[in-house]
């Protein structure tokens, strides 16, 4: 399912599966998407669904993956499921036939950070690369969901997509509403509202919002208030140990601040450039190209100061030329 990269634009391809995690509140739809993502696509999907005997993919449907659908029955996978979900992740790398894409559903109560800590470990992301986090939302009770149970909003606030489900059975005025304290929740996360968890598969499946590569559309539309977003850039490398201090007190210690950083590193006395992206207190580099000397970022956050962080990053740019 992957598609190579193209001789002209510049990227190596990745061959590695493409993962979609999909979380969601109790009731509010979840294995419905992943029973319509499995009838819609027509690839080969590798499904890892936690707490399996009581949500469940209809027999009909385990019947046609076969060996296809991994039950993780431990537990939630946020908490005891680390292993199952290791162990999972090694048994569909080592398969003949590997899946175009790896479908994880997420239990009703999960705290998607330790699964996406799993996920974006190093010898999981040589075989496995994260595209994008779902949230399903019941558009009838999302407003007592998040009132009644705070963990829910964590689901929410790392999702790439949030899809309003079951809006054919809400009030049209508690739609609006609904939507609108969604954003609140999360604003850069893209909004759907759908019926039965009838979502566009193909778009959901062509979605990378975990590759930095993707720069573009990274600003703040203009319904989300109060969200800054900047780009920092550097034209001779930065000092790895200046840059690691950088990280640490301006990136990973504020994340309810800085939501989202995505982009390219050079780093002093290192060959290849640094494919590198945080979401809130979670991070990924990987060497990528040859390096040029570029540094470019793009930091999207609430009340951030692009003086503050533009007088601290230039501390981290070395005085050496690029070779």
């Amino acid at each position: 399912m992957t598609a190579p990269a193209s001789p002209t634009d510049g990227r190596p391809t990745d061959e590695r599966v493409p993962v979609i995690v999909i979380g969601g509140f109790l009731g509010a739809g979840k294995t419905t998407l992943v029973n319509h993502l499995i009838r819609s696509l027509p690839h080969r999907l590798g499904v890892i669904v936690n707490e399996f005997g009581q949500t469940g993919v209809d027999g009909g449907l385990v019947e046609r993956l076969q060996d296809d659908v991994t039950e993780l029955a431990a537990g939630c996978l946020c908490c005891t499921g680390r292993d199952d979900l290791l162990r999972a992740l090694v048994t569909i790398s080592l398969r003949e036939r590997k899946p175009d894409a790896v479908l994880v559903e997420l239990s009703g109560v999960a705290d998607p950070t330790p699964v996406l800590t799993t996920l974006l470990d190093r010898s999981v992301r040589a075989a496995f690369r994260v595209t994008t986090l779902v949230a399903v939302v019941d558009a009838r009770h999302v407003l007592q969901t998040l009132r009644d149970h705070p963990e829910a909003a964590r689901q929410l606030a790392y999702a790439n997509v949030i899809v309003l489900n079951k809006t054919d059975l809400a009030d049209p005025v508690l739609l609006d509403h609904a939507e609108g304290v969604l954003r609140g929740v999360n604003p850069l996360a893209r909004v759907v509202r759908v019926e039965r968890a009838q979502l566009d598969a193909d778009a959901l499946l062509a979605r990378d919002d975990f590759d930095p590569r993707v720069l573009d559309g990274a600003e703040p539309t203009a319904h989300t208030p109060g969200l800054t977003s900047f780009t920092l850039r550097a034209a001779s490398p930065l000092d790895p140990y200046r840059w690691q201090r950088f990280m640490t007190d301006f990136i990973l210690s504020r994340p309810a601040e800085v939501l989202r950083v995505k982009g390219f590193l050079s780093l002093h006395g290192y060959p290849q450039r640094v494919l590198f992206q945080a979401v809130r207190d979670l991070f990924t580099a990987d060497a990528w190209d040859e390096a040029d000397g570029q540094t470019e970022l793009v930091f999207i956050g609430r009340g951030l100061e692009r003086a503050e962080y533009a007088a601290a990053f230039a501390e981290c740019v070395t005085e050496t030329e690029p070779a």
